[in-house]
């Protein structure tokens, strides 16, 4: 999944704006770094652990475990070798009816608005997450298959997990993010920044710079916010960029680490092992058997 800072590209067609994206494939990624889109989206976990960050929430999704994305929410999944999820990406005003009825102006009007959000995750055991996982699985074969109509049984199990949300007090009025507009702006703005320019070369100083802070300040407000330094992203946002071109070109190694950004490449060695538990070599190998 190519996830730079506010996602560009359609999910989708015009017709029909809904899509799920799989990984690992060709051209999705196990690592999706820190981004946000408008559309609402849905996470959910089928093989192993998923390191999932919402906000300034931080999860390890095992699988049955269903995620929900506001609108314009910062949000980060790590997959890892071995281990598999989906997310199901879609505007809120795909589910809304042209006739105003009480499902309209109670819950899917205000969903859009943003007026009502989402609790962020139904674990694995509870009726709202097992219930969801279910409808998910549906979506999935649905959408697989495509069988005559199948875009009416999408958009039927998505509004019965939105019912199922409801019912379980998992929507509400208040976000919960509370932080003022200009830090949820600012935090943007440096992710947009740091996804666009991550492979060249950045100083703390003149990246602090660019956004009025001083790198005190920038430091202490990355780490609060997004839980790693500025080089730790910076380094995890060339290993996605790296794991990328391993799956879909067949540049040798060294020349791969030397593209996304890395100088020494004993070091991008290293950065890589700790993200992925493998070496570039093996990851490239283990994506063709």
């Amino acid at each position: 999944m190519d996830a730079r800072h506010r996602e560009k590209k359609e999910h989708g067609t015009w017709e029909f704006p809904f899509q799920i994206y799989s990984a690992p494939d060709a051209k999705d990624s196990d690592l999706v770094p820190y981004h946000w889109h408008p559309e609402l989206e849905i996470i959910t976990v089928l093989r192993g652990e998923v390191a999932i960050t919402i906000g300034d929430g931080r999860y390890v999704g095992l699988r049955g475990d269903v995620f929900m994305v506001n609108s314009g929410e910062l949000h980060e999944i790590r997959g890892g070798v071995g281990n598999l999820f989906r997310s199901f990406v879609f505007p809120a005003d795909f589910l809304q009816f042209r006739r105003e009825d009480v499902t309209q102006s109670e819950w899917l009007g205000p969903i859009e608005k943003h007026s009502l959000n989402f609790a962020l995750m139904a674990a694995h055991g509870t009726t709202a997450g097992d219930e969801a996982f279910a409808e998910l699985g549906r979506i999935i074969e649905a959408y697989e298959r495509r069988p005559p109509g199948y875009q009416l049984l999408i958009k039927a199990s998505l509004l019965r997990i939105v019912a199922l949300f409801a019912g379980a007090g998992m929507i509400y009025s208040s976000r919960r993010d509370e932080r003022p507009d200009y830090q949820r702006q600012i935090l943007r703005d440096i992710v947009e920044y740091l996804n666009e320019h991550c492979t060249e070369p950045l100083r703390l100083a003149d990246v602090a710079g660019r956004f009025g802070l001083t790198p005190q300040y920038f430091c202490s407000f990355f780490k609060d916010h997004l839980g790693r330094t500025l080089i730790q992203h910076i380094n995890l946002l060339r290993v996605e960029r790296a794991s990328r071109l391993l799956r879909e070109t067949d540049l040798p190694i060294m020349e791969v680490g030397f593209q996304v950004g890395f100088e020494n490449f004993s070091y991008f060695i290293k950065r890589f092992r700790e993200v992925f538990g493998c070496t570039p070599t093996e990851y490239r190998k283990s994506l063709r058997r």
